[in-house]
């Protein structure tokens, strides 16, 4: 790793960071408060770190880094099905640990599909 890799990496975590306090500040004055946390936390990283990719790498990583991102929402989109179906019939844990795994086989079937199948 070069000094230039871990200015890109503190780059992308100031970049983080700052977008996670805009979002908080943003979530917090709208209504319900229940989102607040939802939009300051993945898509700011997200985007801060797309930014960043685009500033200082090329379009191709953008855009791999972008298609990761979306098999990992998809793979989240499934662990919040599952834990909602799952842990009103089992317990906390079990439901967890069903969602968790649901998660995990999703994402990681989709990583192999899109990644690793395509080749």
């Amino acid at each position: 790793m070069t000094w230039s890799d871990i200015g890109v990496l503190a780059l992308r975590g100031l970049a983080g960071g700052t977008l996670v306090m805009v979002f908080t500040i943003i979530g917090e004055a709208g209504k319900p408060k229940a989102f607040s946390g939802l939009f300051s936390a993945a898509p700011s990283v997200a985007l801060a770190s797309l930014a960043v990719t685009l500033l200082f790498e090329d379009v191709n990583r953008a855009r791999l880094d972008t298609v990761g991102m979306v098999v990992g929402g998809i793979g989240m989109s499934s662990c919040c099905v599952l834990a909602a179906i799952a842990i009103p019939r089992t317990r906390a844990v079990w439901g967890s640990a069903i969602a968790w795994t649901g998660w995990a086989a999703v994402s990681l079937g989709l990583y192999w599909a899109v990644f690793v199948g395509a080749r």
